[in-house]
């Protein structure tokens, strides 16, 4: 459910990493709690869109392919790992939160796309 994790709530959570799995739990003024304390809040755009799996199935059904459960297993642990991996090194980079840093990581590439495609130049 969405703002589950708020700026009272947050601090009494004793975890070491939050992820969001969907319909945006933390609120936003909840996030300075994370950054605070050893937490780690993976937003979900980062852990679920960003990771890949919707990719995955848009393209199976683009190409109208069928794929076998071993073949999706072994693309989606690529993403998810260079999902989680691209957004757990942003922070550091930027010396932010990772909600935005996941932003920063989305923008980046839509930038580098339009760039590419000589879209809003």
């Amino acid at each position: 459910m969405e703002n589950q994790i708020t700026a009272e709530t947050a601090p009494l959570l004793n975890v070491k990493l939050v992820a969001e799995g969907a319909n945006g739990p933390t609120n936003r003024r909840a996030m300075p709690s994370w950054t605070k304390g050893a937490s780690t809040c993976c937003p979900m755009f980062s852990a679920t869109r960003a990771c890949g799996g919707e990719l995955l199935e848009w393209l199976q059904n683009k190409r109208s392919e069928s794929w076998d459960l071993e073949e999706v297993d072994t693309k989606l642990y690529k993403k998810m790992v260079s999902g989680y991996q691209s957004v757990r090194d942003c922070p550091k980079k930027y010396d932010t939160d990772w909600r935005t840093a996941a932003y920063i990581i989305a923008l980046s590439r839509l930038e580098k796309v339009y760039k590419e495609r000589g879209i809003f130049p």
